[in-house]
């Protein structure tokens, strides 16, 4: 967005189809402040919500919830599928 909007405003002739360039400016410009404002949202709440302990079990100590499953029937053949 902001490789756009400084395509339009120093170099409009590299981007074809484009009719009104200074309004193609402002929406890359807007998509741009757009796209901020949600990343920097976003981070908030992941910082924010950090250091606050998961309600779901997280599978012991390794923290790898693939294994939740595998580890119990590990190497079992099932025959109630026939």
């Amino acid at each position: 967005m902001l490789f756009v909007y400084v395509m339009l405003g120093s170099q409009p002739f590299f981007i074809t189809g484009i009719e009104n360039v200074e309004a193609a400016q402002q929406n890359a410009f807007g998509a741009l402040l757009t796209f901020v404002a949600t990343f920097i949202i976003s981070m908030f709440f992941i910082w924010k919500n950090s250091g606050v302990e998961s309600d779901y079990d997280m599978a012991g100590d390794d923290k790898n919830r693939l294994n939740i499953d595998l580890k119990r029937d590990y190497g079992a053949v099932q025959t109630d599928s026939y």
